[in-house]
């Protein structure tokens, strides 16, 4: 699962939302250099055999590759942070960020929102007075629907 609890000084709960991740930062790398040597074998045999044409189109899928690699690991670093303390609760994006919001603990109103399409997943949004924000986004719907039950009783 993708949430996980802190209980600690000063706050009643912590909740560290993440993606999912089935690799971790070394066995990507492993798993694209491996993809990359094969790419390189497949294109050094068809460049003996007078095919030079495939290098500069394998340069291009290993470039291509590589880019997505990255931006897919960029995107899988992300998380989110809701704490509870006793008066006041409070996302941010990242566990030292500045950045955040927060939100009165009297006021709270955690929604499931249904999408505006059967296929779509639904949203998480905690918020008050008109001022919500989605949490969870890259978490699945049964985790996002435990998360609500969590903060739901966190709250109580």
């Amino acid at each position: 699962m993708a949430v996980q609890e802190i209980h600690s000084t000063g706050t009643e709960a912590t909740y560290i939302l993440r993606p999912n991740q089935s690799l971790n930062a070394g066995q990507v790398c492993l798993a694209t250099c491996v993809i990359c040597a094969a790419l390189l074998g497949v294109t050094l045999y068809f460049s003996m055999q007078g095919a030079w044409m495939v290098i500069p189109f394998t340069g291009l899928e290993a470039i291509v590759l590589v880019t997505a690699v990255c931006l897919q690991c960029k995107w899988s670093g992300q998380q989110q942070v809701v704490e509870i303390s006793e008066t006041t609760v409070r996302t941010s994006k990242g566990v030292h960020s500045d950045k955040g919001v927060s939100f009165s603990r009297g006021w709270l109103k955690i929604a499931l929102l249904d999408a505006p399409y059967s296929w779509h997943p639904k949203k998480l949004v905690i918020g008050s007075h008109g001022r919500y924000v989605e949490i969870g986004a890259f978490l699945e719907e049964s985790e996002r629907e435990k998360l609500a039950s969590k903060l739901r009783t966190a709250l109580q």
